[in-house]
């Protein structure tokens, strides 16, 4: 049973039109410019570093102890496993440095509504449909597409210019790693939903869509902005749209 549900989820993720995105298909054939991995680079920024506060908020509201150690474990990694100098957002910041982008022009520059929105979707989706639905789009729609997107998005990246390794060490990290996280997640979800009734398949199922969906919204905003760039270039750094 646990072997259908996951093929069950994962079909979701698999079948969705985020993979014929126009933005990854830019990537997929090298035609993105510095400006547009500036663009990308700020606003992936805004969700990575909320990513956190995302598994914080599941666990404030999960009851179930073997759940609450796959999470605290994701959490540990996210935080450099108690280095604050190999932190996710840290690495991150390594990478924006590299573009050209300071520490404070990436904290003073805004966060896109469609970026709000997929911080906001996952945030809200542990309260609306209870923890294991979270977990699941954190599992199936983030961790679970985690190498393959990132896979697209550090070709596209790497087309653009000559950038060092260490400013890549977050695409690496994420690519290599976070298929374990989405398996120890998905070990945690599946005994549940095989033990469970209709209800709770049915909330993972439409939270991992929504989940898939707000990404799909993100890269429309990346587009919105690299549109508008193009159309009326600001004096400075892009970006102020």
């Amino acid at each position: 049973m646990s072997s259908l549900i996951k093929h069950s989820f994962g079909e979701i993720t698999l079948n969705h039109p985020l993979w014929n995105h126009q933005f990854l298909t830019r990537c997929s054939t090298g035609n993105l410019s510095l400006t547009d991995v500036q663009i990308l680079a700020v606003q992936m920024y805004k969700f990575s570093k909320e990513f956190n506060r995302i598994l914080a908020s599941i666990l404030s509201c999960c009851p179930d102890d073997a759940a609450q150690l796959v999470i605290l474990e994701n959490l540990f990694d996210e935080m450099g496993q108690g280095d604050i100098s190999q932190s996710h957002p840290e690495l991150f910041r390594r990478f924006t440095r590299a573009l050209g982008i300071d520490d404070s022009t990436l904290a003073a520059l805004p966060t896109t509504p469609e970026t709000r929105a997929l911080i906001e979707t996952y945030l809200r989706i542990p309260y609306q449909y209870g923890y294991l639905a979270a977990l699941g789009a954190v599992c199936y729609a983030s961790e679970g597409i985690v190498s393959s997107l990132y896979t697209q998005l550090y070709k596209g990246i790497v087309g653009t210019a000559p950038l060092p390794k260490e400013s890549l060490i977050f695409f690496e990290v994420h690519i290599d790693v976070d298929d374990s996280h989405a398996a120890k997640l998905a070990a945690v979800i599946e005994p549940h939903i095989t033990m469970s009734n209709e209800d709770i398949n049915i909330k993972v199922k439409l939270a991992i869509v929504e989940a898939m969906d707000a990404r799909v919204q993100f890269f429309n905003g990346i587009e919105r902005q690299i549109s508008n760039y193009n159309f009326c270039p600001p004096p400075s750094l892009l970006l102020n749209t």
